[in-house]
This record gives C-alpha cells, sequence and structure tokens, in this order.
C-alpha cells in the first residue's frame, strides 16, 4: 500500500505527513518517537482496517519544518502543533496512536487541550512524561542555557560516506531496529550534502530539557483521558518498570505486555499492535 504525501500548513509550521486508509475512514493521527519519522508507521499501515491514518513528521523530524532558532522542542510545545494539525485538517474527532515519544505527546494532548476530541488512544511503549529529581532541576536549566549559547549551525553533525553506512548505523543504534525498519526510516530522514549524507533532523533535538513535570504533574495526563486508552509496552526494561509500579493509579488504561524491542510496531509485534489499533480506533460496525 502505497502512502498519500500531505503538506500541512500551520499558523508556525509546515508538517509532511504520510496517509494511508480509505479517505472517509475513521481518522487516526500517528506520532512517531524521538529521532524517527512518519515512515515508522509504514510496517503497520497496510493491516489496519477502516482506518484513515495520518503519521506526521513532528517539528524538526523527517521532512517538516525545524522550529526557529528562538523556539525550543519542549515536549508541550509538541502538544500545541498536535492541536494546530488537527485544525489544519479540520478534524473535529480522531484518535491517536503514538510510538514513545509520540505516545506521550498523545497522552498529554487526550489528557487536557484535546481531550473532548480524541475519540481513542494506543500507547506504543511511551505514556506519560519522564518525571525529573526536583533536586536536579537547577543543574539542567543551566545545562540547557548554556548548550543553548552554540549556534543550531555549529551543533555536531553526523556525516556518513554512503546511505547504507547510515542504514548500518541506525539499525545498531541505542534504539535497534531491524535492517529493513532502518532503511525505512533513512529514507525519509537524510540528504546528500556534498559527497555526504547528513541527517535532516534539527540537531537541536538533541539538547537536554530545561525543566520537566513532577510525578504528580505527569501522571495527571493519563488519570485525566476519558477515551479508551490502551498502551502496548516492552514486557522488560524501564517501561515495564514504571508501569508496574503506577498501573494501579491508572485503572482507565488497558496495558499490553509484549515481548520484543522498543520499535515493537516496526518489527516484533505488527499485527498484534494492529489487531489493538483496529479494535480500539476503527470503524466500529
Amino acid at each position: 500500500m502505497q502512502p498519500r504525501e500531505l503538506s500541512i500548513q500551520t499558523p508556525h509550521l509546515t508538517f509532511a505527513a504520510m496517509e494511508w486508509g480509505d479517505p472517509q475512514g475513521q481518522p487516526v493521527i500517528a506520532l512517531h518517537g524521538w529521532l524517527d519519522n512518519a515512515a515508522s508507521f509504514t510496517p503497520m499501515a497496510a493491516k489496519l482496517k477502516g482506518i484513515r491514518l495520518i503519521a506526521v513528521d513532528q517539528a524538526g523530524h523527517g521532512l517538516s519544518d525545524h522550529r526557529p532558532a528562538w523556539f525550543s522542542y519542549d515536549v508541550w510545545h509538541y502538544v500545541e502543533d498536535l492541536v494546530y494539525i488537527a485544525e489544519s485538517l479540520k478534524l473535529e474527532r480522531f484518535g491517536l496512536l503514538g510510538h514513545s515519544m509520540g505516545g506521550v505527546v498523545s497522552t498529554m494532548a487526550a489528557g487536557s487541550v484535546l481531550k473532548d476530541q480524541v475519540s481513542g488512544l494506543v500507547a506504543i511503549d511511551g505514556l506519560f512524561p519522564w518525571p525529573r529529581n526536583p533536586g536536579d532541576a537547577p543543574k539542567a536549566l543551566a545545562d540547557y542555557i548554556n548548550q543553548r549559547r552554540t549556534p543550531a549551525d555549529q551543533l555536531p553533525v553526523t556525516r556518513y560516506r554512503s546511505k547504507q553506512q547510515a542504514v548500518r548505523a541506525r539499525a545498531m543504534s541505542q534504539f535497534k531496529v531491524s535492517r529493513q525498519s532502518s532503511e525505512l526510516l533513512v529514507d525519509r530522514s537524510i540528504i546528500e550534502d556534498g559527497e555526504d549524507w547528513i541527517w535532516t533532523a534539527d540537531p537541536r533535538l538533541k539538547l537536554g530539557s530545561p525543566t520537566r513535570f513532577s510525578l504528580e504533574q505527569t501522571l495527571a495526563f493519563p488519570r485525566q483521558m476519558t477515551c479508551p486508552a490502551h498502551m502496548v509496552y516492552v514486557d522488560s526494561g524501564a517501561i515495564s518498570d514504571a508501569i508496574t509500579q503506577y498501573h494501579e493509579q491508572l485503572p482507565n488504561i488497558h496495558f499490553h505486555p509484549m515481548r520484543g524491542n522498543h520499535h515493537l510496531h516496526m518489527d516484533d509485534q505488527v499485527e498484534a499492535i494492529a489487531d489493538i489499533v483496529n479494535s480500539v480506533l476503527g470503524r466500529k460496525l
């Protein structure tokens, strides 16, 4: 199934997106994870039924605009982006499908500004913004300000001698993916620069965050969601430990532990997750 390429103009940025499925199907906005792009949802797209899947390159990723030099990439700005994206698409009610950072953004939106518009949520290995120890706040702010003193065009840029070298590097990165999945992600996020290949992602995405929510604040977002909400997550690791610790405080969410790696929706559990998405976000017959 070939996607349709979209250009979504908002008051602040232009977003690139990939769209699959029946244009009259149930609209679902899909948000990828940090340093990924909309192609993250390609393996699942053909398995969705009755869904109009709109996978967006989030700001600074893939083919979408970078934020202006004076603007940050703090997570709440992604929530604001989502509001404008939905408005531009003229969607009054829609589902949300988010992976990792995209799951966090989706939960924050569904528990706050878009609560009355979100028909359902499926989050994949990401649910709420990670809290920070309050005592670390002063150093985090100082580090952030010092980092921003370096102009964006002087931040380190990784260069590759070939596209295949980039594919190998992405496959073996911190969040490993298969070679096939790596090719999907790289094709949408790399360009030629002279004799080299470089990522299209904004280098400022790797800067630290100046502040984070407290634990109570971070849990308030999923607690205040009123739509049907499901979370799929890897059954071992840091996220699994957090879910084990806090799931009893989130009775409104259905949890689905699964075996695999962080990109469950691309490599390990594509069909199983597609079944959940169809059940939660698809057209009810």
